[in-house]
């Protein structure tokens, strides 16, 4: 029945919303996380950086898992005379359930709970429906990928929530990250995506970064403006670097895509970017 949904949405291409839900569901990608984490947890409110990172990282890799064991084909491999592909380059792995449209549920309802104002649960409750439709009527994913993926993405946010509110010592919160990475450490063994990996990787490499920081670091939030845009702007620069040219490295040594290389660059990233980092704010007082 779900394909006739998917069929139903994409009844209605046309050039302007090709474009309109190309562009959702690219702000559900890597690069703008990037910039979103980097203005907050460098620029605004390290605290609440730190729950946005975490619950991105989190979700992501649950997702990860669940689609590994699914093993569910996408719309586009399993009807491919019904539906058309509009976004190849991010519909690699399985499809139930939706990445996207899970880690984007889940980080901006985060943010909400985190904000406890109204209008930012309508604004995610919005985003949210319109990064799921987007995945449906770039014939990526099923009715029910998305659907599953919205309530798993607020449980995800939610459990998050529950857990920074309760543990405000940050040692017995970075504690508690520490233990769920090592928890799904076996997963690493039973679960071949290449997606679960870099998740992974990134939430092991942000834990390491935080009890880094918070015993070596302990960066100021009480600077001026322009120190905080340069700390922005150089710390995007930084992780984006350190995302393409560790890659560019391990395929010249390696001559392969290895997804456990992926497993260590993109901890690399969220080590470097997040705990080493700010170590330069400290000796450059920026």
């Amino acid at each position: 029945m779900t394909i006739e949904v998917i069929e139903f949405i994409q009844s209605f291409r046309n050039g302007f919303f090709d474009f309109f839900f190309n562009a959702i569901s690219f702000v559900g990608e890597e690069y703008i996380y990037i910039a979103i984490l980097g203005v907050v947890y460098y620029g605004i409110n390290k605290r609440f950086g730190e729950l946005l990172a975490f619950s991105l990282f989190l979700t992501a890799s649950i997702n990860t898992i669940i689609k590994g064991f699914v093993g569910a084909l996408r719309p586009f491999e399993k009807y491919p005379d019904r539906v058309v592909n509009l976004r190849s380059e991010t519909a690699g792995g399985h499809s139930f359930p939706s990445g996207h449209t899970q880690q984007f549920t889940t980080f901006y309802y985060t943010g909400a709970m985190y904000l406890n104002k109204q209008y930012f649960f309508i604004v995610a409750g919005v985003l949210s429906v319109l990064m799921a439709v987007s995945r449906m009527y770039l014939g990526v994913h099923f009715l029910e990928d998305v659907s599953v993926s919205i309530i798993l993405g607020i449980l995800v946010a939610l459990l998050v929530s529950w857990i920074y509110n309760k543990y405000k010592d940050t040692t017995i919160l970075h504690k508690i990250y520490l233990g769920i990475v090592v928890g799904l450490f076996p997963f690493l063994f039973l679960v071949q995506e290449k997606d679960f990996f870099t998740s992974y990787g990134l939430m092991a490499g942000f834990v390491g970064a935080m009890i880094f920081e918070e015993k070596f670091v302990k960066f100021d939030m009480n600077v001026s403006l322009l120190k905080k845009i340069i700390r922005v702007v150089v710390g995007i620069v930084v992780m984006l670097i350190v995302q393409l040219g560790v890659k560019a490295i391990f395929v010249a040594i390696f001559g392969a895509d290895i997804i456990v290389l992926d497993l260590i660059r993109y901890g690399l990233i969220a080590f470097i970017g997040l705990g080493l980092y700010p170590l330069l704010f400290k000796k450059y007082k920026f």
